[in-house]
C-alpha cells in the first residue's frame, strides 16, 4: 500500500507539469473549475482520501492506464456509440457507463476500504473529464470515421485528430495560460447556469455532448492540413473545447458534491 501511494504522488507530480493531450492543460484546468466549486464537506473528505487536491491528480488515469492492475481501465477513456449511432450505456468500455457505476459504488463510500475509495475517486477526476473531450467519441465504423484518423501539416507529417482537438484546438492563443488563469477567465457562470447543466445522468451529459463531437469531423476532416485552418475555424474548435472543459468541471464537482453531502 505504501508503494502504491509513493507511486501516486511520484506520477501526480509529474503529470501535473506536463503538456500531455486534453489530460495536460485541458484536464488540469477542468480540475481546478471543480476545485473551487466543492463544498467544504466535500473538499475535506477528498483531501482526506487522497492527501491533496483534484489539479494534483488529473491526469494520474493516464499515467497508469496501461500498467497492472490498472490495465482494464484503458479502454475507459472515450464515449462509445451503439449501432444507431446513440451512447452506448451497455458498454463498459464507455466513460459514461463508468462514472454512472462508480457513483453508484461511492454511495456506500464509509463502509468501503480507504484504498479503494481513493482509487475510485481517481477515476471520476479523470474520466468525467474525458467524457466531455470532443475528441474522444467512438462511432460505428460504418456510419463515423474514428477518433484516430490523422490530418497532416505543412511539412507533410501526419497529424493526429485526437491530437489536435486534444492539445491545439483548447489551447490556440493561450500558450501562456494556466490552469488557474483559465478557471480565473472561464468558469463564470452563475447558480442557476451551473445547476442547469448539472441536471441529469452522466449518460445524458454524454449525449448532450454529441453535437459537439459531430462538429469536430465538419471542422477537421481526414487528410486536411491543420496549419491551413482559417482563424474563425479554430476560433471555433476552441469555443466547442471550451464548452465542454467548462461543463465538465463544475459537473465533476457535482459528481465529488453528490458523493459526500451530508
Amino acid at each position: 500500500m505504501k508503494k502504491l501511494i509513493v507511486l501516486i504522488i511520484s506520477f501526480a507530480v509529474i503529470s501535473v507539469n506536463s503538456a500531455m493531450a486534453w489530460g495536460g492543460f485541458a484536464h488540469s484546468a477542468i480540475t481546478e473549475i471543480a476545485e473551487r466549486n466543492l463544498t467544504p464537506q466535500a473538499r475535506e473528505q477528498i483531501h482526506h482520501y487522497l492527501n491533496h487536491s483534484l489539479p494534483f491528480y488529473a491526469i494520474w488515469m493516464d499515467q497508469y492506464r496501461y500498467t497492472d492492475p490498472y490495465r482494464p481501465s484503458g479502454k475507459w477513456h472515450s464515449n462509445w456509440m451503439d449501432a444507431d449511432g446513440a451512447v452506448d450505456m451497455a458498454n463498459e468500455k464507455c466513460a459514461a457507463y463508468q462514472v454512472t457505476r462508480i457513483q453508484k459504488l461511492m454511495k456506500n463510500y464509509k463502509n468501503m476500504p480507504k484504498e479503494e475509495v481513493r482509487l475510485n475517486l481517481l477515476y471520476l477526476i479523470h474520466l468525467v473529464a474525458d467524457m466531455h473531450c470532443p475528441g474522444h467519441n467512438v462511432w460505428p465504423k460504418k456510419s463515423h470515421p474514428q477518433y484516430y484518423y490523422h490530418l497532416t501539416n505543412n511539412k507533410g507529417k501526419k497529424e493526429s485528430f485526437h491530437k489536435v482537438w486534444d492539445v491545439d484546438a483548447i489551447q490556440y492563443g493561450r500558450k501562456k495560460w494556466t490552469a488557474s488563469y483559465y478557471a480565473d477567465k472561464m468558469a463564470t457562470l452563475s447558480p442557476k447556469e451551473i445547476k442547469k447543466i448539472c441536471k441529469g445522468t452522466p449518460y445524458k451529459w454524454a449525449a448532450t455532448s454529441l453535437p459537439n463531437a459531430e462538429k469536430t469531423f465538419e471542422l477537421t476532416p481526414k487528410g486536411s492540413n491543420k496549419q491551413k485552418y482559417s482563424k474563425q475555424t479554430r476560433e471555433e474548435m476552441r469555443r466547442i473545447c471550451d464548452e465542454e472543459a467548462v461543463k465538465a468541471g463544475y459537473r465533476l464537482a457535482y459528481v465529488m458534491n453528490q458523493i459526500f453531502k451530508k
